[in-house]
């Protein structure tokens, strides 16, 4: 096993960097979001929806209509799982060019989460901005991804 030794001087993007807070938050909430879009999604939304209300799709009748919405789901919730992970190393392990690379990228996909949850709470009325947290919690990712990137 490798002796553990100081990172060299002369790599500033190898380790010795110091943390960035508003990624860190940023991250925190998108994981915290991630989560309980997960498991609260799948209990209080996919779980009730009944087949027999469902319409069939062209890939087969509700069931398969049902199977899809729950993928569909699913795979919204590690989009934000992956942001957050992201947000997270760009503000603590990743340093220099990688980390703002990174950190670039997940603030890009916050910031178009957060634009279809206000725009789709707006398209509903405005006052639906406050009946979820949704469009609060990744308006305030994106805002913070941003703000530790500049």
């Amino acid at each position: 096993m490798a002796a553990a030794r100081l990172p060299p001087k002369d790599r500033p993007d190898r380790g010795g960097g110091r943390v960035n807070v508003p990624l860190l938050v940023a991250g925190s909430l998108a994981l915290l979001g991630a989560a309980v879009h997960g498991l609260g999604g799948e209990v209080l939304v996919v779980r009730r929806l009944s087949p027999g209300a469902l319409p069939p799709s062209p890939f087969g009748g509700p069931g398969m209509t049902k199977a899809m919405i729950r993928a569909t789901w699913h795979m919204t919730t590690i989009a934000f799982l992956t942001v957050g992970s992201a947000l997270v190393l760009s503000g603590s392990v990743l340093h220099g060019d990688t980390g703002r690379a990174i950190g670039l990228l997940a603030a890009a996909a916050s910031t178009g989460f957060a634009a279809l949850a206000v725009g789709g709470a707006l398209a509903q009325a405005p006052r639906s901005l406050f009946r979820h947290p949704a469009p609060a919690l990744l308006t305030a990712v994106a805002v913070l991804a941003w703000s530790g990137i500049a």
